[in-house]
């Protein structure tokens, strides 16, 4: 009798008319993958005899690479945002770079200059898919993705044009947890710090603030919202009202140190005076950095989705388009001050 021959992934890829990495995605767990898809390939998985048990081992793991291994990734970042060893960004580029060697891929880094509409895109990249990074002016944006004819991922903004995919943090939930550290802890009167016209991220950040505010019987005053930026050049300013309150959170742990310098300068002291929540565990160089209660944003998990998405979309169009949430945590240190009574 001959043997039965062994069940691949392109079998059933072949089968249900998707790519071998749906197929994968699919078995293995992983989003990007509808209900009903996942159904049709359980069903047509255990039809042809496969061991899908083996998605547990190396086995699984080793065909996958040689399907995905040595593809090269664009990645594009404006130059507003790309200080190197002082950025948000450039630690997100790192992460995606780490996340595609893992993956035995490449990256190759575009550097972009956003100022104006018209501003010079970049040169022609050569590459299987392209990760865009932070915010890209409006309709520099549109020429953009235009000009781009590979699968693009956006990590950390949110876009209305196209049908693309967008990789985010917890914006809506992660301000609210962070509101929250300053509930538990007792404050009333809480402020919130952040550009509302600047982003998509801001808003949502925003509302997450109102929530929790909201839920907690806690009235939102006007003159606590407070923008941290001035200018088409987004230069960093705080002006504070004369009166303020005993907490501020804000919408990225930059606006927590901005705010902090002002707050300075006015003779406050943090804690002491007025306590602060930031967002994106991420503040290198400022004397803040180690005292300040924050929001973790993911970067690595952010990272890895990305490289993963973005490589799926390589094979199977029909994947772009979802919007993914990356939840986190609160960092807890020793910037809020506890109100309740002893």
């Amino acid at each position: 009798m001959r043997p039965k021959q062994k069940v691949k992934l392109k079998d059933i890829a072949d089968t249900l008319g998707v790519s071998v990495v749906t197929v994968s995605n699919s078995l293995a767990g992983r989003p990007g993958v509808s209900q009903e898809m996942r159904k049709k390939i359980k069903e047509c998985a255990v039809s042809l005899g496969l061991d899908t048990d083996k998605y547990q081992n190396n086995t699984a793991v080793n065909e996958e690479k040689s399907i995905t291994r040595g593809k090269t990734i664009g990645v594009i970042v404006s130059e507003r945002y790309m200080l190197v060893g002082a950025s948000f960004y450039w630690e997100m580029y790192q992460k995606v770079a780490y996340a595609a060697s893992e993956g035995e891929c490449f990256t190759s880094l575009a550097i972009i200059q956003d100022y104006s509409d018209n501003a010079k895109l970049p040169p022609k990249m050569d590459v299987d898919g392209v990760i865009i990074i932070g915010p890209v002016r409006e309709k520099y944006l549109e020429r953009l993705l235009l000009s781009i004819k590979v699968p693009v991922v956006i990590m950390d903004q949110q876009i209305e044009i196209g049908n693309y995919t967008s990789i985010l943090s917890g914006n809506y939930y992660g301000m609210y947890r962070a509101t929250r550290e300053l509930v538990l802890a007792g404050h009333k009167n809480i402020g919130f710090v952040g550009a509302l016209d600047y982003s998509r991220n801001i808003i949502d950040r925003y509302y997450g603030y109102k929530k929790c505010m909201r839920e907690n019987g806690l009235k939102v005053n006007r003159e606590w919202i407070l923008s941290d930026r001035s200018g088409d050049n987004e230069t960093p300013s705080i002006d504070l009202p004369k009166e303020l309150p005993t907490a501020f959170v804000c919408s990225s742990d930059y606006a927590a140190g901005t705010l902090y310098k002002a707050l300075l300068e006015r003779g406050m002291n943090v804690p002491e005076d007025i306590s602060l929540v930031g967002y994106d565990n991420y503040l290198s160089g400022n004397e803040l950095e180690n005292i300040l209660t924050t929001y973790n944003v993911d970067l690595a998990k952010m990272a890895k989705l990305a490289i993963e998405q973005v490589i799926n979309e390589t094979l199977d169009p029909t994947l772009a388009g979802t919007i993914y949430e990356i939840d986190s945590y609160v960092v807890k240190r020793s910037s809020v001050r506890d109100m309740r009574e002893k």
